[in-house]
């Protein structure tokens, strides 16, 4: 009894290491014929061992830079960003392991990604001050970068950003992610962190079909969550008051009392900030109602050219201005 238990566990073995081998070959072909069969829009950056993707587009300084939320890439700024082009330079980039970027070292925190944020500019020659637009936990990396650098940062337009004293869980799931995106299960049963395709521009799908199920992406994802409370912990010390322009947008659906009141909180980081509310929109602002962030882009960047513009006012033409399914 006890070999016949021994030879159905040996096989079972076998079988599941043949099974992990196959799917991981599987996993690593159709990445990379995915990522052959869709190029970059933009340039692929060094900063130093691993490449950053930099999508930029337009003209005139301050150049603004997009940070989408947790497992997002730059596709999913395909609203915003052609507005944003019309009046200044506007780059959206990927975070490392995002998008096209290659995977950086871990963990992936706050302050890690604002340092490689700020060698990408260096690298990349965007010189002078910038508008920082940060989404969902990119709001933790922006204002970072904002402490830590102040000579680059020109403004903020936090995006029903993520506060440092919201309530931060870690799902149980997160830490299995690494294993099963490398062998091919998450790609076999389609579970993905960021938007669906269909919600995004038409023009930039493409990008985000070609990058969705890189292994790379769901292990960033899940490292960024996994040690969210540090990231959390990191822009609570390096919080102070701020001299810059900071506007808050925030989605009016589906936002209960605490997070409204943390977003006005975030309004309180400068007294040259304020909190504007999407009426139309929940937590994906960029995709619900892309014209109020184009509008807060548009107020700071003309307010760190000089024009004397009324920084909470907002058209009365962006409320109403949605994106066309």
């Amino acid at each position: 009894m006890w070999r016949w238990t021994m030879r159905i566990l040996v096989v079972l073995g076998a079988f599941l290491i043949v099974a992990a081998l196959s799917g991981a070959t599987y996993q690593w072909l159709a990445t990379r014929r995915e990522l052959s069969a869709t190029p970059p829009p933009g340039q692929l950056v060094d900063i130093g061992g691993y490449r950053l993707h930099l999508w930029c587009t337009g003209d005139g300084a301050p150049a603004v830079i997009l940070d989408t939320g947790l497992g997002g890439s730059t596709p999913g700024w395909g609203f915003v960003q052609p507005e944003v082009a019309r009046f200044t330079r506007v780059c959206s980039y990927d975070r490392a392991g995002m998008g096209y970027s290659d995977p950086g070292p871990s963990p992936r925190t706050a302050r890690r990604i604002a340092s490689e944020l700020a060698e990408l500019l260096a690298r990349s020659g965007i010189a002078g001050p910038v508008v920082l637009v940060g989404a969902s936990i990119a709001g933790f990396d922006v204002r970072v970068f904002a402490s830590d650098h102040p000579e680059r940062a020109a403004g903020l337009v936090l995006v029903d950003a993520s506060h440092e004293d919201d309530v931060h869980e870690v799902p149980r799931m997160a830490r299995f992610v690494p294993l099963l995106s490398t062998i091919g299960v998450l790609r076999l049963f389609g579970p993905s962190f960021g938007q669906n395709i269909e919600s995004l521009a038409p023009s930039v799908r493409q990008f985000a079909q070609a990058t969705r199920f890189r292994a790379a992406g769901y292990q960033a994802a899940a490292d960024e969550i996994i040690h969210i409370r540090e990231s959390a912990e990191e822009v609570r010390s390096s919080r102070r008051t701020l001299t810059i322009p900071v506007l808050v947008v925030t989605g009016a659906r589906g936002a209960d009392e605490n997070w409204r009141r943390l977003q006005q909180d975030q309004a309180s980081l400068s007294e040259r900030g304020c909190l504007i509310t999407a009426e139309q929109s929940g937590h994906v602002v960029p995709i619900d109602q892309p014209a109020v962030i184009v509008e807060a882009i548009r107020t700071v960047v003309e307010t760190a050219r000089g024009h004397d513009v009324p920084l909470c006012a907002t058209p009365s033409n962006v409320e109403h201005g949605r994106r066309r399914p």
